[in-house]
């Protein structure tokens, strides 16, 4: 049975995520371990302040059987991270007058591969950008093995996906994530060079700067110190990669991406000119509040220009992101599916955010009428692929999410702008010159994230309680090792695939719950004492029924 592979974006998934501030060291690390005392497995996060001073924190083990800690040498899938060293790549190979960034796939591509012309046309400059308007993945990715969708997926794959790819319209594209992109550019680097992706990865970038644990084939020492991989409560397969290597195949240790960062951005560097020439901004990237260089994310955030990506596999999520004007470096690095990269990385940014700089007291809200209220309904796309919906509750409210997230209330604080109480951050709303309401942009952690208001209908979502939300939780087994598992809390329902994230779902009718992050639904099955027995997931054209788990 072919495991659904949920297409989503990683959109500022911990944007909302609200955390209390710990004022001692001790305090913040006991509350980053709360974070993972419910799953297995563990996290090592590495930190580097502005005066140099290194921290390490490890939290957990390698795995339930293994009782070796956690450490600065434990090795990780870091996912899609692997994008930054393929973003290198290509600089390295400008510089060295190997590419340009305008050549076309059909330059780099066998001559015999028809292709449809604005497929041919792509640059590899817009594949290192996300402009190319490439799905995020391939039509034909129908692993064999659902535990490790990647594994297989060949150049003859490859190069037939792209003969049989449509495009909405020529490149370049607004910038929208694309796994197939990157993927696809690392292929093209290896015809380049002739040789391997690890291989290149190596000659180019590992060795000259001194990287002993960045690697895609583990030797046996790093087999050894190898954090074993888990889903939820579940061990998982390690994900292993063939033609999209450059999408996310490699490994690397905390200590190495510290070392990494130091040796890239230092002024005598082997590969300054790479740097320099990959880290310059050349395409908008709303999705991530920011722009992207080759395929180097970057964003302001404290009056600081922030470098770096975050990444995941079925079993791991992982997020690096530094400053060259501070020195300042963060690697994240977790063995478990369920705690987001992202979400430990906005936990420390908040703990090290200075309490001079915290307002006294929160924003002041205003009186507005039910009318007025419904005057900001609607939904507002970010990207192709990511969305704000702002719709009025059963309970009078003005309550919005952004793709991927539950619904959160907000509270209306004067001139279009609304403030959230679960997190610091803000709506500001905007009118166009006939007074209507045409844009959204969030206002968080010193970034702004714009969104502008489409025709689309705001969906339907069901009022339920959480007695009738609890009916629904449990475990359901798709496939040997594949489960569903459906976890309700007082106003909301999450379900969690093995090997991905866990989502919100939203009633629409009795039992029929949609996802928002892909065209997916759930439709849940009662047996004839009206106990809930199983759910059919309906994607792509087919049911597939998972059964309760006692």
């Amino acid at each position: 049975m072919r495991k659904p592979i949920l297409r989503f974006t990683t959109l500022l998934c911990a944007i909302l995520s609200g955390f209390s501030t710990a004022a001692e060291k001790p305090e913040f690390d006991d509350a980053l371990r709360r974070m993972f005392a419910d799953v297995p497995g563990g996290a090592v996060i590495a930190r580097k302040d502005a005066a140099g001073k290194v921290d390490i924190l490890a939290i957990g083990r390698r795995s339930a059987a293994d009782a070796a800690p956690m450490t600065a040498d434990t090795v990780f899938e870091i996912g899609s991270i692997t994008k930054m060293f393929t973003g290198l790549l290509l600089a390295q190979a400008v510089v060295e007058g190997r590419v340009t960034l305008d050549d076309t796939l059909a330059r780099h591509l066998p001559g015999e591969l028809v292709l449809p012309p604005d497929v041919a046309a792509i640059t590899l400059g817009q594949l290192a950008t996300h402009t190319s308007g490439l799905p995020r993945l391939p039509a034909d990715l129908s692993p064999a093995n659902a535990s490790d969708p990647y594994a297989g997926y060949g150049e003859a794959s490859l190069h037939a996906s792209l003969q049989n790819c449509r495009l909405t319209g020529p490149a370049p594209q607004p910038a929208a994530y694309s796994n197939l992109g990157i993927g696809l550019l690392g292929h093209l680097l290896t015809r380049v060079y002739g040789v391997s992706y690890e291989d290149l990865l190596r000659e180019k970038i590992t060795r000259p700067l001194g990287l002993t644990d960045t690697v895609v084939t583990l030797d046996g020492s790093q087999q050894a110190r190898f954090a074993k991989p888990h889903s939820g409560s579940q061990r998982v397969a390690n994900w292993t990669f063939d033609a999209l290597a450059g999408a996310g195949a490699i490994r690397s240790t905390a200590a190495d991406l510290l070392r990494f960062v130091g040796r890239l951005t230092a002024a005598d560097s082997p590969l300054k000119a790479a740097w320099e020439l990959a880290r310059q901004p050349r395409a908008d990237f709303p999705a991530y509040a920011g722009k992207v260089g080759l395929c180097i994310l970057m964003s302001g955030r404290g009056g600081k220009l922030l470098y770096g990506h975050d990444g995941g596999t079925g079993g791991y999520r992982s997020h690096l992101e530094f400053s060259t004007a501070t020195g300042e470096i963060l690697a994240v690095l977790i063995n478990n599916d369920a705690p987001e990269g992202l979400a430990v990385a906005a936990k420390i940014r908040e703990w090290e955010q200075p309490a001079t700089s915290k307002p006294p007291s929160g924003p002041v809200e205003q009186t507005i009428t039910p009318g007025q209220l419904a005057e900001y309904t609607g939904v507002y796309e970010i990207d192709g692929a990511a969305s704000f919906t702002a719709r009025i509750d059963r309970q009078g409210r003005l309550v919005v999410r952004l793709t991927g997230q539950p619904f959160f209330p907000v509270f209306h604080m004067g001139n279009d702008r609304f403030f959230l109480k679960v997190v610091a951050a803000e709506y500001q709303f905007a009118r166009d010159g006939d007074g209507r309401i045409e844009s959204l942009t969030l206002h968080q952690s010193g970034q702004q994230v714009p969104a502008r208001r489409t025709a689309k209908p705001v969906p339907t979502v069901l009022a339920l309680t959480a007695a009738q939300l609890a009916a629904y939780a449990g475990t359901y087994e798709l496939a040997p090792g594949i489960l569903f598992e459906v976890k309700a809390s007082r106003e909301n329902l999450f379900v969690k695939l093995t090997g991905q994230p866990a989502y919100p779902v939203f009633g629409d009718r009795e039992d029929h719950f949609v996802y928002d992050v892909v065209e997916a639904a759930l439709t849940f099955v009662r047996g004839a004492d009206g106990k809930v027995e199983a759910l059919i997931l309906h994607q792509n054209g087919r049911d597939q029924r998972a059964a309760r788990v006692p």
